[in-house]
């Protein structure tokens, strides 16, 4: 009875390391890491900002925007940290661990997935939600603080959740790059 009873404790004792151990490779580390974007239009036009702050379940994007068209509006995270002319320049979704693009495809999603801008007819949106797959720690692949930073943009159609690499939500029409505090 001893034996089984000291073996029992050994395993726990193992699996507790190695949780901690697992722990210590996740992005919890950065928790209250914290981040902003200054969202504009192409024509430089301010629209507001979206603040993120690093949590145990992932980011939390804190998102206050107005003058937006009413309208449901692709949204995701780009790889690159500049928003230049038709925003091109912020580059595709940030994808460090080569999935397909949408909450919908099977071998989805894409760390910079994001859901859907769903914008009244006031222009003005105010809506918190988490991206569990990105994170701020500068240490992770799917850091949003890397060395070339990265991007919000906002698409002027819905995300269709499956269509790669865009979800098939049209142009570019706001981006923000993101900025750690």
């Amino acid at each position: 009875m001893r034996q089984i009873v000291r073996r029992s404790s050994l395993l726990q004792r193992a699996a507790g390391i190695l949780i901690a151990l697992l722990a210590g490779c996740s992005s919890a580390h950065a928790v209250g890491e914290k981040a902003r974007v200054d969202m504009r239009t192409r024509d430089g036009r301010d629209l507001g900002r979206i603040k993120l702050h690093e949590t145990t379940s992932g980011v939390l994007l804190r998102i206050k925007l107005k003058g937006l068209t009413a309208g449901v509006h692709g949204f995701h995270i780009h790889e690159v940290g500049k928003c230049e002319g038709d925003f091109e320049s912020a580059g595709g979704i940030l994808n460090p661990l080569g999935a397909k693009h949408g909450f919908l495809n099977d071998e989805g999603p894409m760390v910079g997935d994001l859901p859907n801008l769903i914008v009244p007819a006031s222009g003005e949106v105010e809506v918190e939600f988490i991206s569990p797959f990105a994170t701020l720690s500068k240490d992770a692949e799917e850091t949003l603080i890397d060395g070339n930073g990265s991007a919000l943009v906002i698409f002027e159609k819905a995300d269709d959740y499956t269509s790669d690499p865009l979800g098939n939500s049209g142009g570019r029409i706001a981006c923000g790059v993101v900025v750690a505090k």
